[in-house]
């Protein structure tokens, strides 16, 4: 566990008293979400809300569509309106992952699970052995107050089931199977969450899928691909994110570390590593003011297309063959 110089029960206790005196909580993740981001927001709101509180969920890209179906996603905005008294980060290791930091003067609790966390809040809560930020809210919600009911419960697994690729993933332990089948017990529907956020794909998502397959490459247990802006448009994609690829150039045989390149507008590119146990990748992402874990790990770097892809493979090549 990650902290400051505090006790852990003194934190607990903090965010106790934080959650429970705050009426009107702005809750935030960062950009380009994925479900761990989403299942965070919606299941700690949802449980706000079930005291009485009045949240305010934000996430600057929005909602992919994938996940529009779960309890209280509908009350997801794009940007914060109107007053809030506590300001919660969930599932970023930085602020600027936020998106929009500059409308943001303090941040007043940071609950997250990636090792490479900045402790930017008042209150840090940062425990890198959990597989997701959703299975520390799981552990926890009951201990700061709240109770965990079916809705709550779908949106926590769903960001279990997410962030592990379907509890596959080397950081999957017992303790985490064990949340995840109480959560089940809560009401959680795993075969549906798994189907709608794993396996479902939609057409667009698969033709992002089909061109930049086509382009991959490979070279001494090292992979890699692209997502261009052109890709995009051909397809009809509208979200900014990889379409879950990255997660699907994990499971390539033979390879040690995989790279997508996702170009996006303002000459930047997102940069998303994955890796097996041979190697930590979230050392590389930070090099490049990023984070992560060490099997997965991403950063946005300025630049043309080109130009980040021959800087980012010559430093991974440099890690990979024990240079760094």
């Amino acid at each position: 566990m990650i902290t400051k110089k505090t006790d852990l029960n003194q934190i607990h206790t903090k965010i106790r008293d934080l959650l429970s005196q705050s009426n009107m909580p702005l809750i935030l993740s960062h950009v380009r979400p994925d479900g761990d981001a989403i299942g965070s927001i919606i299941g700690l709101s949802l449980a706000l809300q079930k005291k009485g509180k009045k949240p305010q969920m934000v996430l600057t890209d929005g909602l992919p569509r994938k996940f529009q179906s779960l309890s209280g996603a509908n009350q997801i905005t794009r940007s914060i309106k109107g007053d809030y008294d506590l300001v919660v980060a969930l599932d970023c290791a930085d602020k600027k992952r936020i998106g929009s930091p500059t409308e943001i003067p303090d941040i007043h609790l940071n609950i997250d699970h990636h090792i490479t966390n900045e402790l930017f809040a008042k209150t840090n809560l940062v425990v890198p052995q959990q597989p997701a930020t959703t299975a520390i809210l799981a552990e926890y919600l009951p201990l700061w107050g709240f109770t965990i009911d079916k809705d709550i419960a779908n949106a926590l697994l769903m960001g279990m089931i997410t962030d592990t690729i379907g509890f596959r993933t080397s950081n999957v332990t017992p303790k985490f199977l064990h949340l995840a089948a109480d959560l089940m017990e809560k009401g959680a529907d795993l075969p549906g969450l798994y189907h709608r956020t794993l396996t479902a794909q939609s057409l667009p998502a698969s033709m992002i899928w089909g061109r930049a397959l086509s382009r991959i490459e490979s070279k001494d247990n090292l992979a890699w691909t692209t997502i261009t802006l052109r890709d995009r448009a051909a397809a009809a994609y509208q979200g900014r994110d990889d379409a879950d690829l990255s997660n699907h150039l994990s499971s390539l045989e033979n390879i040690d570390v995989a790279i997508l390149f996702n170009e996006q507008k303002d000459d930047k590119v997102k940069v998303s590593w994955r890796s097996n146990a041979k190697f930590d990748v979230s050392k590389i992402a930070m090099q490049f003011d990023g984070g992560g874990h060490p099997p997965a790990a991403g950063a946005e770097i300025t630049g043309g297309l080109e130009t980040v892809m021959e800087l980012v493979l010559g430093e991974t090549t440099k890690l990979m063959q024990g240079k760094k």
